[in-house]
């Protein structure tokens, strides 16, 4: 009769990057893991990591191109984030807008801002296990995505578009 003995196996301690999972979940999270062999030794979350090369991808860009890029940084709030590099170009190129603009910005922005509330109520009711909350929010952001569609002729996901000519 033999007798098996169990060795111990010696290994480094390895870091390990686990995630950060897709925009589109309602959280983005990295967390940096610490293995000895299949052991977690130490996990570190870093909550609202997320990285996309905006940087890099506006280096080669016109200023008139890149605005299509900010649309892509907050997935919620397209419109802010438009406002905002719209606001900086003008600064750098000394340009003025008539008020009439200004009021349209504000405007698109706390729509935009309601929009975001909407769906983070919401999704915070389905993590409380409140389905019908989430889809009352989000039947009204859904309309106001159907007035910024009007206003910019952008189609921002999701889309539920009825068009009626009179």
């Amino acid at each position: 009769m033999t007798r098996a003995i169990e060795q111990q196996l010696e290994t480094d301690r390895m870091i390990l990057n686990f995630g950060p999972h897709h925009p589109a979940t309602h959280g983005t999270l990295r967390i940096i893991m610490e293995l000895e062999g299949e052991t977690v030794v130490k996990a570190t979350p870093e909550i609202g990591y997320l990285h996309s090369g905006f940087e890099k991808l506006g280096e080669d860009l016109d200023f008139n191109q890149y605005i299509t890029i900010t649309d892509r940084m907050n997935y919620l709030s397209p419109l802010c984030n438009n406002v905002a590099y719209a606001l900086s170009a003008e600064k750098l190129m000394d340009l003025e807008v008539s008020k009439r603009t200004e009021y349209i910005r504000v405007l698109m922005c706390e729509l935009s801002r309601i929009a975001d509330h909407l769906l983070n109520v919401g999704m915070l009711a389905v993590d409380l296990g409140a389905m019908t909350a989430f889809l009352y929010g989000f039947r009204v952001r859904e309309d106001i995505y159907d007035l910024f569609e009007i206003a910019t002729v952008l189609v921002l996901p999701p889309v539920t578009l009825l068009w009626v000519d009179s």
